[in-house]
């Protein structure tokens, strides 16, 4: 089971249609692994899932969805590892 549904994202995003449902979906996908980059482990490593990771994961996909053509994905990044530092890896 994903951590995160396109309904959930849909509804963080404030997306009342299905026209980006495609892109949407895909941005799940973008943001989990860059979450689990990020974390260096795999989002199964964790029983429940932490809620500052779904919030990372929600952060994130509202990030490239809102600024798609702009992302400072260093940025977003700096953002990543502050939140989810107690969680991270310190290697693979």
């Amino acid at each position: 089971m994903a951590a995160i549904t396109l309904a959930e994202t849909k509804a963080c995003l404030r997306v009342d249609n299905t026209v980006e449902d495609n892109l949407i979906t895909k941005l799940i996908g973008s943001a989990t692994a860059t979450v689990e980059n990020v974390l260096r482990q795999p989002l199964s490593a964790f029983g429940p899932l932490p809620d500052n990771i779904h919030t990372a994961i929600l952060y994130t996909i509202a990030y490239l969805y809102e600024y798609r053509e702009t992302a400072d994905f260093d940025a977003m990044i700096k953002f990543l590892r502050a939140i989810l530092a107690p969680y991270r890896k310190e290697e693979f």
